[in-house]
């Protein structure tokens, strides 16, 4: 199956953009979290080794991974399973005859 250059763009546009939230996503929820952590056990002077937590990078490129992957994962399921809602008709209702709640006949 052939893809159009206009599909394989957006697709790439969706995994750098996943990656890119996916980086934010990093630091917010667990590099600053886990830089936290480290400044309170050394500030308290607590003997605990800490050596199994990774470094900074190694978090925010596993988080750009993850983004990347979960929004290509995400653009392919749109493309086939499309996302339809089913919404009321409420126009339908409006065109009744004294259905208008202005009207003073």
């Amino acid at each position: 199956m052939r893809y159009s250059r206009h599909i394989i763009e957006k697709f790439l546009k969706f995994v750098v953009i996943g990656a890119l939230v996916g980086i934010v996503f990093s630091i917010i929820f667990i590099v600053l979290p886990a830089a936290a952590l480290l400044f309170l056990l050394n500030t308290l002077d607590v003997g605990w080794n800490l050596q199994w937590v990774p470094s900074a990078p190694v978090l925010m490129t596993l988080g750009a991974i993850g983004g990347g992957v979960f929004s290509a994962v995400l653009f392919i399921k749109d493309r086939y399973i499309p996302y339809v809602e089913e919404v009321p008709d409420f126009e339908a209702d409006a065109e009744e005859p004294g259905a208008d709640p202005y009207d003073r006949e």
